[in-house]
């Protein structure tokens, strides 16, 4: 599902840590929790100018799904070792009928930093505060309707959701924009003489 560039900017760490926080504070089931990591990376992306865990996201047919989170959790549902950093995910998760995910010990807090523990449990709060479905609504963005509206025909799931597509939904889109577009963003301009 996900490209090789997704591959090289994913934090397994990270995601494990960042699923952790949303299993261990809503006891939702795979779907909510894949649509409340793209509102928690929106939240970070706005108050921060960045995502949280380096991941890829999917239009799919009931809301965006980040790649390669998923790929990872579906991996621990077959539990089928495929030699790669995703199978650490089966050493903190169990996978259970009904798309329950349990964790096996608390998540390591210590690989999400201040900022994106708090934009996941500001997420947490609006889910306990909205419950699934307005949170499900919320992922149905603009960014997810484009992505959505590239499917073929009879597909199950739209196109890459692009970054650039999510920035232009938050307030200030187009500074947002400028800061993704730069490959060293926070560097100052030096130009020799």
């Amino acid at each position: 599902m996900a490209t090789q560039k997704a591959l090289h900017n994913f934090d397994v760490p990270k995601a494990i840590a960042a699923i952790g926080m949303f299993v261990k504070g809503t006891g939702e089931t795979l779907y909510p929790i894949m649509k409340m990591m793209y509102l928690a990376d929106k939240r970070h992306l706005h108050e921060y100018g960045r995502f949280i865990v380096g991941d890829e996201y999917c239009a799919m047919k009931e809301g965006p799904v980040p790649s390669l989170s998923y790929d990872m959790l579906k991996r621990v549902k077959e539990g089928v070792v495929k030699g790669d950093a995703l199978d650490s995910a089966m050493l903190c998760f169990d996978y259970l009928a009904g798309h329950r995910i349990t964790l096996k010990h608390d998540p390591d807090l210590d690989e999400l930093s201040i900022s994106e523990q708090q934009c996941i449990q500001a997420i947490i709060d609006a889910y306990q505060n909205v419950g699934k479905w307005v949170v499900r609504d919320l992922s149905h963005d603009d960014a997810w309707r484009i992505a959505w509206g590239k499917k073929a025909a009879h597909a199950k799931r739209g196109g890459c959701i692009e970054p650039k597509e999510i920035a232009r939904t938050l307030d200030d889109g187009d500074m947002l924009l400028k800061h993704l577009m730069d490959s060293h963003p926070g560097e100052a301009n030096v130009r020799h003489g």
